[in-house]
């Protein structure tokens, strides 16, 4: 009577070969997308419909700006960052992305920009604790006076190379005004500090 042997290793090479075929397969099967949370900011679409050019109404709360059009109900919002710029202390943090929308507060203009169109500021923005030398490019304001600037909803756009005093070049950020000035709430004219302006 034949022996079998070779039956039980011609199956065992047979499985092994079935499962390096599937694992290829797995290996180069695609992953699923990642798909990111919903943001809790306005959209470019809700910005541009509700603030381009118009004043605004900030909320209270110093963390997040909540922003709503004038017509709006008092307790209606919708959601935009403010503007910390590049963080310094933690860099690659709070990083701006062009295109995207914030809002400028507590800043101040510095000194007008001498451009052929006119329009352009150099300001200090950010945050209360870390302030850095921006570009501000107006669209529909024109600042008289140097001063303090209202909240102001503005678009990055990216950044512009300067010379410093000693020659060396450093890259500014700079925003572009997309609303008008915040309508002033807290009652009485607007403290003298803040730049005069028209639009």
């Amino acid at each position: 009577m034949p022996r079998i042997t070779q039956a039980p290793d011609k199956f065992a090479r047979t499985v092994a070969a079935f499962a390096l075929v599937l694992a290829t397969f797995a290996g180069c099967a695609k992953s699923p997308p990642v798909v990111a949370p919903p943001s809790i900011y306005a959209s470019a679409e809700d910005v541009e419909l509700n603030f381009r050019g118009r004043t605004f109404v900030l909320g209270d709360n110093n963390q997040i700006a909540e922003v709503r059009p004038l017509d709006w109900r008092k307790d209606k919002f919708l959601k935009l960052p403010f503007w910390f710029g590049v963080n310094i202390l933690v860099p690659g943090v709070m990083a701006p992305k062009e295109g995207d929308f914030y809002v400028i507060s507590e800043a101040t203009l510095e000194k007008p920009l001498d451009t052929l169109g006119g329009g352009e500021w150099m300001i200090e923005a950010g945050s209360s604790l870390v302030k850095q030398e921006t570009v501000f490019v107006t669209t529909r304001t024109q600042y008289m006076t140097p001063g303090k600037i209202l909240p102001t909803i503005v678009q990055y756009i990216g950044k512009r190379e300067f010379k410093r005093a000693d020659g060396k070049p450093v890259q500014i950020p700079v925003l572009r005004e997309v609303s008008l000035p915040m309508k002033w709430t807290l009652g009485g004219h607007i403290p003298a500090e803040y730049a005069r302006y028209r639009t």
